[in-house]
């Protein structure tokens, strides 16, 4: 059961996460700009993970010695924060930054919240035997027509289907993340779990530049394309995983899910502040009716008492 104290820190650490996500499309579009698709995620993924390494070393005298607990660690535990990895940081960063070649980040920022919830809550009920609540399945209908709306507005033109498909996939890929973090050791906190997850998921990075034949050169990377990483790592990775994974022991799949339908409205506001992209009535309706669908589903102590007594 958790207690109400922290079940509000957790939905306000939720709602920050998706500003950081939010943040994530715009800072990977200016990235991708002077560095491949691979290769941009392989080198965030090596400064995030050196991040979460560094803050397991200076916060392991609190816990108990992390070594005797991996050497006792069965082959499913290890399995699951393989998948993590897989899943969670390799397929989805890598399908995202593909996906965006031919693509905007905005359309990203939109189809991903627009997709991943739905996703997530139908793996929940499969996967996990879930079973959300009616109130749920209307929030998340809310919410997905308020990012259809949003979407809808300048979808089409010049964007690829075949991208946009990729960042479907994206979207998939992530939901299989957050079902996976269920089965995440209990052995492991939250930070060991997912500092072991990120370094499977840069395994699987490193290769993929060279075996999709991209050209590697950091040295003449500018300023702004590794503070777009440091963006990237320490607040869009580092923290949002972490707070993510947490919610999802605590409230389930399901619910932890449709907090991404926050992320629309924030993804316009950012793109309009950093990008000059304003708004359309339209994108604005979309992102009420977001915010409503999370309010309906979320917001609810009774239901919020159930799920997170599981």
């Amino acid at each position: 059961m958790v207690d109400r104290g922290k079940k509000t820190s957790i939905v306000l650490k939720l709602v920050l996460v998706q500003i950081f996500w939010a943040g994530t499309f715009v800072a990977s579009e200016i990235a991708l700009h002077e560095q491949p698709a691979a290769t941009t995620a392989a080198v965030r993924f090596v400064v995030t993970t050196a991040c979460y390494v560094a803050l397991c070393l200076v916060s392991a005298r609190q816990r108990e010695p992390l070594w005797p607990r991996l050497r006792d660690l069965p082959v499913r535990d290890w399995a699951v924060l393989a998948a993590m990895g897989f899943f969670g940081v390799a397929a989805y960063t890598i399908l995202l930054h593909l996906g965006l070649r031919h693509s905007t980040a905005a359309n990203a920022a939109l189809l991903i919240p627009t997709t991943q919830p739905v996703f997530t809550a139908l793996l929940g009920a499969a996967v996990l035997g879930e079973r959300p609540p009616a109130k749920l399945w209307l929030g998340l209908g809310l919410g997905l027509v308020g990012a259809i709306l949003v979407i809808s507005h300048d979808a089409g033109g010049s964007v690829a289907l075949s991208s946009n498909v990729l960042i479907v996939l994206s979207a998939f890929a992530f939901s299989c993340y957050a079902v996976s973090a269920k089965f995440s050791p209990d052995r492991l906190d939250s930070l060991e779990t997912t500092t072991l997850s990120f370094g499977f998921g840069m395994v699987f990075l490193l290769p993929m530049p060279f075996l999709l034949g991209e050209p590697v050169d950091l040295a003449s990377a500018s300023t702004t394309f590794w503070l777009s990483i440091a963006y990237l790592a320490i607040f869009a990775t580092l923290l949002a995983y972490l707070w993510w994974n947490q919610a999802v022991k605590a409230l389930g799949a399901s619910r932890t899910g449709i907090f991404t339908f926050l992320m629309p409205p924030f993804a316009v506001a950012l793109a309009a502040l950093v990008l000059g992209h304003a708004p359309a009535a339209q994108q604005i309706l979309g992102g009420c009716l977001a915010l409503g669908g999370v309010a309906m589903s979320t917001f609810d102590r009774s239901l919020l008492s159930r799920q997170a007594s599981r």
